[in-house]
């Protein structure tokens, strides 16, 4: 029964890897016994060429260097779709839509360029059904699950500890040409600024009203992770540390912000749930690597045959 089994999950791997006699497809790889096709093997090559740094590499990696990154990405293709099967796991017929409406945007937006490359649209679906599969093996090693209240607990905690939210406006101190106003101009905003944040009142459409009557409009809700991008050094702190419902002047070298401080748990549930799921994957993310290696540790190259 375990043999017929084996054989039985040996099919259903090599369809979905696009490999075996029956793919009709050149084989690339041959990764501990299942066939990985040229296309697969393409896509990976291109995402390395277009983003050497992203996987490691530089702009001036060798050619060799970066077939060597699209083998490895390769192996992770392969043990990612064997052990969501091994361990019986599927895709919700919300994720499978998903996946399917992830796959006609890219094609619709990028399908010369991937014909270019040799790749099909039945491999760009294969491609993200593995990331969704990657997704499904990282909720089950690490997401408990809302039942458990320790765990959400936990999770919550980290989102509340680690996000903040806040509506501004936001000017730079520069010239429609791009060279810095005069010293006169600078302190005529900050002044402008200031009665703003003076003039605010308590709640949001206080705030939003005061702005709009000085002649500028104020940003929606903004949901901010600490250490995020685009905002300058120490922003988040800043923001982080005010009492809900104040308003504060943020002045930088090149820009000024008015900022009114949103109280995060006031925005309701749904505002926690829709960045749970990033909440528990910052919270695991090196048990996740560790688990990838533990994962990638079952699986090796058995032959190369691309060139």
């Amino acid at each position: 029964m375990k043999k017929i089994i084996s054989l039985l999950l040996t099919a259903v791997i090599c369809l979905t890897l696009g490999g075996c006699a029956f793919g009709g497809r050149k084989t690339a790889l041959v990764i501990s016994g299942a066939e990985v096709d040229t296309e697969i093997y393409n896509y990976y090559l291109d995402l390395v060429e277009q983003r050497p740094r992203d996987y490691g590499l530089t702009d001036k990696s060798g050619s060799g260097d970066r077939r060597d990154k699209a083998v490895e990405l390769c192996r992770k293709y392969v043990a990612f779709n064997t052990v969501f099967e091994e361990r019986g796991l599927s895709l919700t017929n919300s994720e499978k839509l998903e996946i399917a409406d992830n796959v006609n945007n890219f094609w619709s937006m990028s399908a010369e360029h991937y014909k270019d490359i040799g790749v099909s649209r039945v491999t760009l679906n294969k491609i993200f059904t593995e990331q969704a599969y990657e997704d499904t093996l990282f909720e089950a090693d690490f997401d408990k699950g809302m039942d458990d209240a320790e765990a959400e607990s936990a999770v919550k905690a980290f989102f509340y500890s680690n996000y903040t939210a806040f509506r501004n406006i936001c000017e730079y101190f520069t010239a429609s040409d791009g060279s810095k106003v005069s010293e006169q101009d600078k302190q005529n905003i900050t002044n402008k600024f200031s009665e703003i944040a003076a003039s605010s009142g308590s709640s949001y459409d206080d705030f939003t009203n005061t702005c709009a009557a000085a002649g500028y409009t104020a940003s929606g809700t903004v949901i901010l992770k600490k250490d995020s991008g685009g905002y300058p050094e120490g922003f988040f702190l800043k923001v982080y540390t005010m009492a809900p419902g104040t308003v504060g002047i943020f002045t930088y070298d090149d820009c000024i912000f008015c900022i009114r401080k949103e109280n995060l748990s006031d925005l309701g549930e749904e505002v926690y749930y829709n960045y749970r799921s990033t909440c528990i994957r910052n919270m695991y993310e090196e048990s996740w690597q560790e688990a990838v290696e533990n994962y990638l540790s079952g699986f090796t190259v058995d032959e190369v045959k691309i060139k």
